[in-house]
């Protein structure tokens, strides 16, 4: 949807002031628990905008995917919405950089800024001597060198096991306003790298030093950044650095956490300190979502109005006088959830108005506690993993699997903008003038099928629909009629306006998902179950005799509603059903709309369905699905088959979420600009003074 721009997209020019601290230019600095970026409209002490992914639909996550048009295209749509900066988790393509360039000197005073992560591939590391194994260490230099060289515009990488190549000549190093060392550090990793250095020597360079109580984690990055701070003073500059963190390898002791490598080790920013000779300073970055990790609920310090709310701030206290930024929230539009939030601010099951008011009230919240800023995800991912859905997928290639858009899997959709996959073309798969349902239709695109049904009149008397893809025995209809063939069915009840999809119990992928022995669903009268995602195993809480329950989340009752027309009175972006009454010379219209998933299909841009054992899933080709409708109907019941389609690439069109007018409003309202003498530093302030000395 359209986007107007938010106020703060006119007024005082947003261009780069840079001050000047002992020959290092200094567009942003840390001042005591605040970031401040300069410019020429005054100084901004809370910095709001996007996370940019380089990956487009039909690619896996981290490839480098984007063209110079998608980029082209973003930064406008970026700017409509009022963001101001704009963080990437790694190195991207020299066409962003090229476009941020072209962008922010046709829009000099109103330019989007650039906090550039450092990536740190270090999934072989679990062994040996972790981060110190000298491969990974020489990588992660390379990364940091480069980090620094791309966005001045002088790098050139041709070969080697970087994650990118290209050559990178667009100078946007004026809008630079950070870096940040890392993205998912996984503990155990760090507990790796703790074990097998304990004697790594600490870090006193010229502008940064590792404190006394630092673990050989601590050190390692200390040295990265010393690195990076070199490489850039070097040029003439001095920015914000910061090593990224999670709630999971956080310095807070957390007892009642039941996941014991989520309070395994820590990565404290406290223990890496910039010296007086870096003025651009340092802050904590943190990954920090409303829905894990699981001490959330159960920390009583935490419990109050609004726990999410009080781990910040307890996180902020910890870090006194050292910025805490969020790298990353939101809660998502997707069908599907992977873990109840709180407050209701849930992994996802939100229909996008929604979805953007949570993640509005959430930015304004992370300003009212004094936080220094946070980005959001700018667009969904076809291929993010999320752990209650991936079990389904594991005997899927990972191309293969980024082709289908899964509305389940929570994680896909987390953005402010959805690439939506392409309908087929609508098809008649049942016609019959003289009988009372008169035609069906069927679409399908790689996220769902539709089937829609089109009757002479009212519908009084229940509908169900069968399919049957596998061979072998089924299930009757739910209803108890039908031969017994069906795996998947769907049970409308027009007198109670609800409508159930079943799916036969030995197809349940739900026995994936690791439940405790006796919490597998109940299997209802004729062998079906009602589809249902785990939103949590069950655990059990340090210092707890009573384990907490599985939670569930039925996606199985349908969401009556229309998603095909925003502007309908009963829109709703999670709908997956619609009846028109008709009037008494109308048609009946049942509209249905299903994940592949919910079909059991784990790769249906392959035509594979899933078949759950509770050893190894396998995967089983469907050549069609045979489709029953039984609606106690002249010239009911009616049988044909649906095609399986298959494709080889992601086709969508993309589009502005519902609602995002609320995060614009949000993103306007946080990111205001201050008179520059009340926020701007003096040299040294924020970091520790100390001779110059050198990184051992």
């Amino acid at each position: 949807m359209p986007v107007s721009p938010t106020p703060t997209a006119i007024g005082d020019s947003w261009a780069p002031a840079p001050a000047q601290h002992d020959g290092l230019a200094c567009v942003a600095g840390q001042v005591n628990n605040r970031l401040v970026l300069h410019t020429v409209g005054g100084d901004v002490t809370f910095w709001a905008g996007v996370t940019l992914s380089p990956t487009t639909p039909g690619h896996v996550t981290g490839t480098r995917s984007a063209t110079r048009a998608d980029y082209r295209r973003w930064l406008v749509q970026m700017a409509e919405l009022g963001v101001r900066v704009v963080r990437l988790s790694g190195l991207h393509g020299s066409v962003f950089y090229e476009e941020l360039l072209r962008y922010n000197e046709a829009n000099a005073a109103a330019p989007i800024y650039l906090i550039q992560g450092v990536e740190v591939l270090a999934a072989d590391a679990l062994t040996g001597s972790g981060l110190y194994d000298s491969a990974l260490t020489q990588r992660a230099r390379a990364e940091v060198l480069g980090a620094s060289a791309a966005v001045h515009g002088d790098l050139s990488r041709r070969s080697g096991s970087a994650p990118v190549t290209g050559t990178w000549t667009a100078d946007v190093s004026p809008w630079t306003i950070a870096f940040v060392l890392g993205t998912s550090w996984q503990p155990a990793l760090l507990q790796r790298t703790d074990e097998a250095n304990p004697d790594a020597p600490g870090v006193r360079g010229r502008f940064f030093t590792s404190s006394a109580a630092a673990t050989p984690t601590e050190r390692w990055c200390a040295a990265r950044l010393e690195e990076l701070a070199a490489d850039l003073a070097q040029r003439g500059v001095s920015v914000p650095l910061a090593i990224s963190a999670s709630p999971e390898i956080d310095p807070l002791k957390h007892p009642q956490e039941p996941d014991p490598q989520a309070d395994l080790v820590s990565l404290d920013a406290r223990a890496v300190t910039p010296t007086a000779a870096w003025p651009g300073g340092h802050f904590a970055a943190y990954v920090a979502l409303p829905y894990r990790p699981l001490f959330l609920f159960h920390e009583p310090d935490l419990q109050g109005d609004d726990a999410y709310r009080a781990y910040l701030q307890a996180l902020q206290e910890a870090f006194e006088g050292i910025p805490l930024f969020v790298t990353s929230f939101s809660v998502g539009s997707g069908l599907g959830s992977a873990g109840n939030g709180v407050n209701g601010r849930d992994q996802g099951h939100h229909s996008e108005p929604q979805m953007m008011q949570l993640n509005a009230e959430m930015l304004s919240m992370f300003a009212s506690i004094g936080l220094t800023g946070a980005t959001i995800p700018w667009q969904d991912d076809w291929s993010a993993s999320t752990w209650n859905t991936a079990e389904r997928y594991t005997q899927v290639p990972a191309a293969q699997r980024a082709l289908f858009h899964d509305p389940l899997s929570g994680e896909q959709w987390r953005g402010l903008i959805t690439q939506d996959s392409v309908r087929s073309r609508e098809r008649v798969v049942h016609e019959a003038s003289t009988d009372y349902m008169q035609r069906v239709t069927f679409e399908h695109d790689a996220s769902w099928i539709y089937l829609t049904l089109y009757f002479a009149g009212r519908v009084t008397s229940p509908v169900e629909i069968g399919f049957d893809m596998l061979a072998g025995a089924g299930l009757r209809f739910p209803g108890g009629s039908g031969t017994p063939i069906f795996d998947v069915a769907i049970r409308m009840v027009p007198t109670m306006s609800t409508t159930v999809v079943f799916i036969r119990s030995g197809l349940d992928p739900i026995r994936l998902d690791g439940l405790p022995r006796g919490w597998w669903p109940s299997t209802s009268t004729g062998g079906w179950n009602t589809e249902q995602l785990v939103l949590n195993r069950g655990y059990l809480v340090p210092g707890s005799t009573a384990p907490v329950a599985p939670q569930f989340l039925d996606i199985g009752t349908l969401l009556l509603g229309s998603w095909w027309d925003e502007n309908a009175d009963d829109y709703n972006s999670l709908a997956t059903w619609h009846m028109a009454r008709a009037s008494a010379q109308d048609p009946a219209i049942l509209r249905f709309r299903l994940p592949w998933s919910m079909l059991a299909m784990a790769d249906p841009a392959g035509r594979q369905i899933l078949v759950p054992t509770t050893v190894r899933p396998t995967l089983a080709v469907a050549r069609a699905i045979n489709v029953t409708i039984e609606s106690s109907t002249p010239g009911s019941p009616i049988t044909f088959p649906l095609g399986m389609p298959t494709w080889s690439t992601a086709a969508y069109t993309e589009r502005i979420k519902t609602g995002a007018q609320t995060v614009s409003t949000a993103l306007g309202d946080v990111t205001r600009q201050q008179p520059p003498s009340a926020t701007s530093p003096s040299p040294g302030t924020p970091g520790t003074p100390g001779a110059p000395a050198t990184t051992t």
